[in-house]
């Protein structure tokens, strides 16, 4: 593979999961950086799980301080063995974050997510063929490999699969891409197959749920999804389904979860992420459900349907003894 050639940790990007954290809090709102350490090292024991990207929502990300992200990629680089990838994100990639990014790869990330700002097209510098140009050269001058990512929602690399291979080529520094969690399943494709074309390869990190249980036997890329903040043992045995050709399983896996999917359809930002922290913090996977700067907390009925949901698709606490 080619990032094997500069980085031999990089071959672990081929064959599993990224598994997305949320920060703990205390009552207080201070981060619990014991909490940190111990949620990554009980994530990395997950059959599957090849690394975790810390600072993952915009909303938490900018709630901590420069400090504080700093200090959750240190914690959660002390509860990974074995070569595990910690990748953290960062702001929209200008060369405002050049400084951010080696501060993250000091306190142990071994690549970055940054997204593209708005594109208008028409405007000077805006034709197509100036933004990949520019996109490949700011990613070429980071200190770490790049997931460009859509951000908001409201940006994408390019406008048609061929733009997309373009700009995959031209940036040395591009690990892959991350398709946002509300990407149709038509784009995902039309992205995907665009990318096995390129000449050199490129680990596509697809988000998307639809497109995470759509595609079967699609090779062995690292897949980076939102679900798994939540269900992280089975966002991992539904990969190893899908790339395996075990369609049946994977179907159960699906069926199984899809109550619960599409409870978190159709929400806000922040309702999607405090849904997020509730059932995570239910199985055991979040020291904490308290979110920073989120004082209205979800409604009794729809914490009453999380907690129903889980009890139907037995989604139990995890036991990590």
């Amino acid at each position: 593979m080619y990032f094997a050639r500069r980085d031999a940790k990089f071959e672990r990007l081929v064959g599993g999961i990224i598994a997305p954290t949320l920060a703990p809090f205390d009552e207080a709102g201070k981060i619990m950086c014991d909490a940190i350490t111990d949620q990554a090292r009980r994530l990395t024991r997950i059959e599957g799980v090849i690394g975790i990207t810390v600072n993952t929502t915009v909303r938490e990300r900018l709630s901590l301080t420069p400090d504080e992200r700093l200090e959750v990629i240190r914690c959660t680089r002390k509860g990974l063995v074995n070569g595990q990838i910690l990748v953290s994100c960062v702001g929209e990639l200008s060369e405002a974050v050049f400084d951010d990014v080696v501060a993250c790869k000091a306190a142990g990330a071994d690549a970055i997510i940054t997204f593209p700002g708005r594109w208008q097209k028409g405007l000077k510098g805006q034709t197509l063929g100036e933004r990949i140009t520019h996109l490949a050269t700011l990613t070429d001058r980071l200190a770490l490999p790049v997931i460009l990512a859509h951000g908001n929602g409201d940006t994408h690399w390019a406008e048609a699969p061929e733009d997309l291979v373009l700009l995959a080529s031209s940036g040395r520094q591009i690990l892959g891409f991350d398709m946002g969690h509300d990407d149709n399943v038509l784009r995902y494709d039309q992205d995907y197959f665009a990318l096995k074309s390129a000449s050199r390869q490129v680990v596509l990190l697809p988000s998307s749920e639809a497109a995470l249980f759509h595609n079967l036997n699609t090779g062995g890329d690292g897949v980076l999804s939102s679900l798994a903040y939540i269900a992280p043992h089975e966002v991992a045995a539904l990969y190893a389904a899908t790339r395996g050709g075990q369609i049946h399983k994977a179907q159960a896996i699906h069926d199984r979860l899809a109550p619960l999917v599409k409870l978190l359809d159709g929400h806000d930002a922040n309702t999607r992420e405090m849904i997020y922290r509730e059932i995570a913090h239910a199985r055991c996977l979040l020291a904490s459900p308290t979110a920073r700067g989120l004082t209205k907390s979800l409604c009794p009925h729809l914490t009453a349907s999380l907690h129903t949901t889980l009890d139907d698709i037995a989604l139990e606490p995890i036991s990590w003894v």
